[in-house]
């Protein structure tokens, strides 16, 4: 693994496609983020063999979800996203990040996924996010941030080019206290890359 990244105070709400594997998945705030434009049809090219998973499944943590996925110079292929645990952290691991002032207070909940690549396309130095940690009853917690700390960081994706190659990644939601992160949803906009998955419309979901 290489790469730990600095903090981004960025809530996480979209998947977008990044071109450099030493950067943060998400900008900085007030810069532009980085992403495939959509075509002008209403879907790209997709393979027809690829049995994504449908909007608004409910999975189990543990449970793979296959979702479309392209660099922009690759075709569009896919790739599998498993929320593998929620660990919880510690408000005075919050307060160590100096995060601002409003935050102090929360809970952290480490959000731990893996991504597949299931293809097997060049998806080197690109990045999956759009996940959200999420409370028992199926709501996000106060927000959610691409942060880089010995609980949470996210593995480089240089050599992810091979079908079955996969790497770890993290994402904190931060809680009030007395809340408990239990599940994540994984929620992108990018529903052009093939018919039929509009996962921002209907996101796919893991609960225990």
């Amino acid at each position: 693994m290489s790469g730990r990244r600095p903090i981004a105070l960025v809530a996480v709400l979209a998947f977008a496609l990044s071109a450099c594997s030493s950067t943060a998945d998400v900008p900085p705030p007030g810069t532009a983020p980085t992403s495939v434009p959509a075509p002008t049809s209403t879907s790209a090219p997709a393979r027809k063999n690829i049995a994504y998973t449908k909007p608004g499944t409910k999975l189990k943590i543990g449970e793979k979800a296959v979702v479309p996925f392209t660099t922009g110079s690759s075709p569009v292929g896919a790739v599998g996203i498993t929320a593998t645990r929620i660990d919880r952290g510690t408000e005075a691991e919050v307060a160590q990040l100096n995060l601002g002032d409003d935050l102090p207070g929360l809970v952290p909940f480490y959000v731990q996924v893996t991504v597949s690549n299931e293809t097997g396309d060049d998806f080197s130095a690109a990045r999956v996010i759009g996940i959200r940690g999420l409370l028992k009853d199926g709501s996000k917690g106060r927000i959610g941030l691409s942060a880089d700390s010995p609980k949470c960081h996210s593995d480089a994706t240089g050599d992810f080019t091979a079908k079955g190659a996969t790497y770890g990644t993290c994402t904190m939601e931060l809680a009030v206290p007395g809340a408990t992160v239990t599940g994540a949803k994984y929620d992108d906009g990018y529903a052009w890359l093939a018919k039929g998955t509009d996962y921002q419309a209907n996101p796919i979901g893991w609960q225990p």
